[in-house]
């Protein structure tokens, strides 16, 4: 329906709505927007050069683009800005109750706005625009604070499909967590071939790409990204096993060492010229004046912006409901039984700058006797999975070497995950705890945080300061007498 001049209703009521629009659009987000002012506050003054020079370049071009041109103080409802700001926000409510990563979040909200910038802007600049935005949308969050969590999975996902390929070729000695320990063992350097960040790069460059050859963003392009981004993931899994088959079949080291660089930025490089070529097959913008620019559909009934508004203030209210979250227990609270005696110690500065994070474990390391038995322990509580990590990475940062790793049933009870470290001179031994399981698994701790956010979970890690074995009799009433301490406390 579209009023005649006479009836028209007034332009207050028009100006209201759209500041409702605006309003319910920053309420929904204002958790991306405190976490980016926070990020900013913390940020190093490389990372806050960077984001100024971000965000300068592209308000240069934005401007280039006239995307300020026939700003319009009413909206109006265009079929591709409402699906961007409609997509966001529910992916940004979703995300948030799955695995609640912020940089995410941002680049959503980031997205979104745009999404509702068009809607008060013709479409022609806006679509210029386009892929700017997406640009700074994508770079502007990890440019701020890049550790989003999210590293460690993917490295331990492409693991798991390294150890499936050699369980194919009949070599099963392998873990996967062990080619994990490897590749942290060979890679000294931070390359974007470590995983996610070559994902991240590489859709940094085939944006940039887009960008200077005004290609239009559209289902083609998102084509040529998910190619590009398979064949990124695949030449990593190809440099993870080429390496481990040199290091660990082969007993060639020193070539692994050499080969790691290399393959890195040749799969890296591979991937992205990939992606560059088929972007041939993505259409060029169409510039004003060099043909016909395909009219946008609008919807101009005020039933339908008001319909429109209303659904973006639920959705604003769907975002301030926040998954039930109870506090991590308390280490005080957990009571160790009299045989085992403990004595605090000081966390190293990289295990302090580790726990400090927006998760807010609660952590303690000790030193532990028990009969024969000792050694220091590190119990780490919370219910993010974001606050926990395999500690062999740990122990690999810490300067020893991880001679063996292999998953074994302590006590009949505790799935854990038994380590012989410094060519045997060493043992360890660490499992996560919930109050009704336990497990070795990094990825099954990840999961279930998906399905039970609220839920406790302890990292019991324990070095020993001599050579043991797990079916020690001593090590196994040790595993025990820990495991029922902890699910004594978490299940008071």
């Amino acid at each position: 329906m579209i009023f005649s001049k006479s009836l028209a209703p007034p332009k207050w009521q028009e100006y209201c709505l759209s500041l409702v629009l605006v309003a319910a659009w920053l309420w929904g987000n204002f958790a991306a927007c405190q976490w980016l002012w926070q990020s900013l506050q913390h940020a190093s003054t490389f990372n806050l050069l960077l984001v100024i020079a971000v965000v300068a370049l592209g308000a240069v071009q934005l401007w280039k683009d006239r995307f300020w041109q026939e700003v319009a103080l009413v909206p109006k409802l265009r079929v591709y800005p409402v699906v961007l700001m409609l997509g966001c926000a529910v992916a940004g409510i979703a995300g948030r109750w799955l695995a609640d990563i912020p940089q995410i979040n941002l680049l959503l909200f980031l997205l979104g706005s745009y999404g509702l910038w068009g809607l008060f802007i013709t479409s022609s600049p806006w679509r210029k625009g386009l892929v700017t935005a997406t640009l700074i949308a994508c770079i502007l969050p990890f440019a701020t604070q890049f550790n989003s969590g999210l590293g460690f999975p993917v490295r331990v996902l492409t693991a798991h499909a390294v150890e499936r390929i050699l369980a194919a070729w009949q070599i099963s000695a392998i873990s996967s967590h062990d080619v994990i320990v490897l590749e942290n063992g060979i890679a000294q350097v931070d390359l974007p071939c470590s995983g996610l960040k070559s994902l991240w790069t590489g859709t940094i460059f085939l944006l940039a790409a887009t960008w200077l050859e005004r290609r239009k963003l559209g289902w083609r392009w998102l084509g040529v990204s998910l190619v590009q981004m398979l064949l990124l993931i695949i030449s990593n899994i190809t440099r993870v096993l080429l390496l481990v088959l040199l290091i660990e079949v082969w007993q060639q080291p020193q070539i692994a060492q050499i080969l790691h660089l290399p393959l890195g930025i040749l799969g890296f490089i591979f991937s992205c010229g990939l992606g560059w070529l088929l972007l041939r097959f993505v259409p060029l913008q169409v510039l004003e004046g060099k043909g016909k620019t395909k009219q946008a559909r609008e919807w101009k009934d005020l039933g339908a912006y008001r319909v429109f508004v209303a659904v973006m203030f639920c959705l604003a209210i769907v975002a301030q409901i926040q998954p039930l979250q109870r506090q991590p227990m308390p280490i005080s609270q957990l009571q160790l039984p009299q045989q085992i005696i403990t004595e605090p110690l000081l966390m190293s500065e990289a295990e302090q700058r580790f726990f400090d994070n927006p998760a807010q474990p609660i952590a303690e390391k000790k030193h532990f006797e028990f009969g024969s038995l000792s050694g220091s322990m590190l119990l780490v509580a919370s219910n993010a999975w974001q606050a926990h990590h395999p500690p062999e990475l740990c122990f690999v940062g810490n300067g020893l070497k991880v001679d063996h790793m292999e998953a074994k049933l302590l006590a009949n009870s505790v799935q854990a995950r038994w380590l012989s470290l410094q060519n045997g001179a060493l043992s360890a031994t660490y499992w996560f705890q919930s109050p009704q399981s336990t497990t070795d698994d990094f990825l099954t701790r990840i999961w279930d945080y998906v399905a039970h956010r609220q839920k406790t979970w302890v990292l019991v890690s324990v070095l020993f300061d001599a050579p043991q074995t797990p079916s020690s009799p001593e090590v196994q009433t040790f595993a025990s007498v820990m495991h029922d301490a902890i699910f004594q406390s978490l299940n008071p």
